[in-house]
């Protein structure tokens, strides 16, 4: 379901190449923001962008670059 740059927790799985439940986990750990649908509460929406910054490049640091 793709409403507007929103997906639903399936399409989001898939999208960033990761299960339904780590979907959930990062929903509940608050890494990822969720949004209700106005018909049925109990359905979450994740915006894409969200997503794509999620699948983003992070950088990586070591002791020996962190003690620098």
């Amino acid at each position: 379901m793709t409403d507007r740059g929103f997906v639903g927790i399936s399409e989001a799985a898939r999208r960033a190449g990761v299960s339904r439940p780590t979907v959930r986990r990062l929903l509940a750990s608050g890494e990822l923001e969720g949004f209700s649908t106005p018909l049925d509460k109990r359905y979450r929406l994740i915006k894409v962008d969200d997503i794509d910054a999620l699948r983003a490049p992070r950088p990586v640091g070591t002791k020996r670059q962190e003690a620098a």
